[in-house]
């Protein structure tokens, strides 16, 4: 099977030898969607399956597309997709008992057609959110290797789990989300499709098994799958996203507190062992406030001072996470969510860095959002200026906000 991986990688992708038939597979039972059919289901005012189609129909890189569904539902996709307006030859088939049987019958759909392109591409319908890019990426990866699919990098702390306990924590640095379109010399997957009959999850195994070599590209974070009911909400905010570009907005804060004698000293709802603390009218942590003046300036409602001002009384001596949970809901009310938010503390002294994650478990709780939706960084300067003097602490943060 080796033997036939090109030399070299094609100095032109668009070249005719070097394009790819699609088949889709939307075969599947949306057992999970507790009875929502998501290939119907609209999508930033389309069907779900549009959007993947949409993108085959437009990018040069595609010959011809098969949707495999179904059996009792192909005339329905076919009047469906007759609507849609895609100008590409666009074949609707019957799908069999297992996902790879699906894939089998949409490869012999396209040798039915005439469909001679050299690579194949399957994507699952659930992931409406590929674009021509990706499809570029992964042309030229399979042109190199044969084979070749989209990931991306694991964020989550990975367990390995037997009988409900922990027997291990691999190292997320070699793991990764595999994702679909899986694009393959449309040979290779021909002999593996014709060799593996055991059950596999995606066709990329298949080739594995098969002694191939298996490629990867860089696949997207919005490539998301849609599973569950819960998935929806996610991808009509991507889906808006990529419609309207001013969906998201972006707040800058920056402020500047004195030291004064008497600890401990508060920043990022962490109060840490000093000699220290910061003055202020609330408890002085200017972490807290420039994240709260950030997500106020994205939001338009203008600066801190004007929200809390310093001769309120309610705000003397309160724990600076309630000035950000006030600056989030004020945002909420005008339809903003948090998406990110990136800090940096400036600080000579006290030393601060063991305190980073600590900072953004807090600032994420007091946003309520996930912890790997907050950044925060810790520098100095240097020994230069008033800071540098440890006369006192700065931080700045740029808060990303979304419809």
């Amino acid at each position: 099977m080796n033997s036939t991986m090109p030399d070299k990688r094609p100095t032109d992708p668009t070249d005719d030898h070097d394009k790819m038939s699609v088949v889709v597979v939307a075969a599947g039972q949306s057992n999970r969607m507790q009875g929502v059919d998501k290939l119907s289901l609209p999508i930033g005012g389309r069907p779900l399956l549009w959007h993947s189609l949409a993108v085959f129909d437009e990018c040069e890189l595609v010959t011809s597309v098969v949707v495999v569904v179904q059996s009792e539902r192909t005339d329905e996709f076919k009047d469906s997709i007759a609507n849609g307006g895609f100008s590409k030859r666009i074949a609707v088939v019957s799908g069999g008992n297992r996902r790879q049987d699906s894939v089998r019958n949409g490869i012999l759909e396209l040798q039915r057609l005439g469909d001679q392109s050299p690579f194949v591409a399957i994507h699952d319908a659930a992931r409406p959110f590929i674009d021509a890019s990706m499809l570029s990426r992964g042309l030229s990866a399979a042109a190199r290797v044969g084979a070749a699919i989209p990931v991306v990098a694991v964020k989550d702390t990975i367990k390995q789990i037997e009988h409900r306990i922990v027997v291990d924590t691999p190292s997320r640095e070699s793991m990764f989300s595999v994702q679909t379109p899986q694009i393959f010399r449309t040979e290779i997957l021909r002999a593996a499709h014709d060799t593996i009959k055991s059950d596999v999850t995606d066709d990329a195994s298949m080739v594995e098994i098969a002694g191939g070599l298996v490629g990867t590209f860089e696949g997207a974070y919005d490539n998301i799958k849609i599973t569950t009911q819960s998935d929806i909400a996610i991808a009509e905010a991507i889906a808006s996203r990529q419609v309207n570009p001013t969906s998201y907005r972006y707040g800058i804060g920056f402020d500047g507190h004195s030291l004064v004698h008497g600890g401990p000293l508060t920043l990022g709802g962490v109060e840490i062992e000093f000699d220290m603390h910061l003055e202020g009218h609330s408890d002085g942590d200017v972490l807290m406030h420039v994240v709260a003046s950030a997500i106020l300036g994205a939001a338009g409602l203008g600066d801190l001072g004007g929200n809390f001002p310093s001769n309120d009384q309610r705000y003397a001596d309160v724990a600076s996470s309630l000035l950000v949970r006030n600056a989030t809901d004020k945002a909420a009310d005008l339809d903003w969510r948090i998406d990110y938010l990136d800090a940096t503390v400036i600080a000579q002294r006290p030393r601060l860095a063991a305190y980073a994650t600590a900072f953004e478990s807090n600032i994420a709780d007091a946003l309520g959002v996930e912890t790997e939706r907050v950044n925060v960084k810790v520098t100095s300067t240097d020994k230069v200026g008033a800071i540098g003097r440890g006369e006192g602490i700065a931080a700045q943060a740029i808060a990303t906000l979304v419809r």
